[in-house]
């Protein structure tokens, strides 16, 4: 957890979307590799394919941005 995280008394028990969407994927008997493509990606049919190969977004916290600096 980062420091902005730990000033503002957040807590790191988030819901781990990477981990959910690789146990999906091994549910349907696919490879569970969401997000290890590292920008190339030969699952054409994956219906995660948009989300894995494209840049994760981070919340506002995370880059330490509250909203006082609006």
């Amino acid at each position: 957890m980062n420091g902005m995280a730990k000033e503002l008394g957040l807590k790191k028990n988030f819901l781990d979307v990477t981990e959910l969407i690789r146990s999906i994927q091994r549910a349907e008997n696919n490879p569970d590799c969401f997000r290890r493509a590292r920008g190339h990606c030969d699952q054409l049919g994956c219906a995660w394919r948009p989300y894995c190969i494209e840049k994760p977004q981070h919340l506002a916290y995370e880059r330490g941005e509250t909203h006082e600096n609006e």
